[in-house]
C-alpha cells in the first residue's frame, strides 16, 4: 500500500453562518472556502481526494508538503467568522475508487475534530518527519489515547495563537466575609476563589478565562467549573484533557466530557499530573451532594 501524509481541514463557524445567513447564501461561502483550500493543497503539492460538508481530505507524499498547506489555511484571513482546524498523519493507506481508506485516515479524521479552530494536530509518526526548523514551531500536548489506537500518541500542536501570555487570574478572590455554607474553594498561584450554587469558573491560555494559564499543552478555553443543582461539575472541553486527583489519590481523566467532584482533591490542566506541574488547582467542597 502506498504511504503519505494525509490531511483533513475542517471549516469551524459554518453552523453559525448557516443560521445567520441564510442556506443558500452559507452554502455558496462555504463552497468558496472550500474551492480556496483545494487550491492551497495543490499549491503545495497534494492531492485533493474529495470535499464534502465542511470539510477537505488530501494527502501528500512529505509532512512537510501537508502541514505547508495546513498552515496557510489557519493562517489565512477567512470572512464571516469562519476558521479552520485541522489534522494530519502520515501512514499507508488504501486508494480504492477515488477515494482513500485506513488507519490513517482515521487518525488524520480524529485528530482533526480533537483541534481547536485556528490549529493544526499531528501525530508521532508526522512529527518525526518534519524539517527541525518546522519541528520549533510546534508545541507538545502530551500523550493522547486515540480511539481505535492500542498504545497512546504523542500529539504536537500548530497554533496561530500566541502562547507567551502571562498567567493572570482575573475573577475576584474569595474573601472571609463571603458565605461559604455551601459551595466550593479553589487555590492556584497564591491565590484562592469561591464559588457557590449557580456560579462558574473558566480555565485556559486566553486571557478571556477566568483563570488563565499560559502553558502550551493547555488549550484556549480548556474547562470550565461549576455549581449546578448543589453539585459540583468540571467539564473538559480541551485538547489535551485534564486529569483530577481526589484526595483518596484515585486519579479521573477527563478528556471532552463533564464530572462531578466531591470531597477535596486537585486539577491538572492537561496531562502532565504530579507535585511538579504548574498548572495544578486544589479544590475544596463545602456541603454539596456527594456523586
Amino acid at each position: 500500500m502506498p504511504v503519505a501524509c494525509v490531511l483533513m481541514a475542517d471549516i469551524s463557524g459554518s453552523t453559525k453562518l448557516y443560521d445567520l445567513s441564510g442556506n443558500a447564501n452559507a452554502l455558496e461561502k462555504i463552497s468558496q472556502m472550500l474551492e480556496r483550500m483545494r487550491e492551497m493543497v495543490e499549491a503545495q503539492g497534494g492531492t485533493c481526494v474529495k470535499s464534502q460538508g465542511d470539510d477537505v481530505l488530501s494527502y501528500f507524499d512529505q509532512p512537510e508538503q501537508a502541514f505547508a498547506a495546513a498552515w496557510d489555511m489557519i493562517n489565512e484571513a477567512w470572512s464571516d467568522g469562519l476558521s479552520i482546524h485541522a489534522g494530519m498523519y502520515m501512514g499507508a493507506f488504501l486508494n480504492h475508487e477515488n477515494d482513500i481508506y485506513g488507519d490513517v485516515v482515521n487518525t488524520a479524521a480524529r485528530l482533526a475534530s480533537l483541534a481547536k479552530s485556528g490549529e493544526v494536530l499531528l501525530g508521532d509518526s508526522t512529527f518525526d518527519m518534519l524539517e527541525p526548523e518546522t519541528r520549533m514551531r510546534l508545541l507538545p500536548i502530551g500523550q493522547l489515547q486515540l480511539k481505535g489506537k492500542a498504545d497512546p500518541t504523542r500529539v504536537y500542536s500548530g497554533s496561530v495563537q500566541d502562547f507567551n501570555q502571562q498567567t493572570v487570574v482575573s475573577i475576584r478572590p474569595a474573601s472571609d466575609d463571603r458565605p461559604r455554607a455551601q459551595g466550593a474553594e479553589f487555590s492556584f498561584g497564591g491565590r484562592s476563589w469561591h464559588i457557590a450554587e449557580g456560579e462558574t469558573l473558566s480555565i485556559g491560555r486566553s486571557s478571556e478565562n477566568d483563570i488563565v494559564i499560559a502553558e502550551a499543552w493547555v488549550s484556549r478555553k480548556h474547562a470550565q467549573i461549576a455549581i449546578r443543582h448543589h453539585q459540583l461539575e468540571y467539564s473538559d472541553h480541551s485538547s489535551s484533557g485534564s486529569v483530577v486527583q481526589l484526595s483518596d489519590g484515585k486519579q479521573i481523566t477527563v478528556h471532552r466530557r463533564a464530572t462531578l467532584l466531591s470531597g477535596s482533591g486537585i486539577i491538572f490542566a492537561g496531562t502532565r499530573a504530579g507535585p511538579d506541574s504548574p498548572c495544578a488547582i486544589a479544590f475544596i467542597t463545602h456541603n454539596l451532594s456527594v456523586r
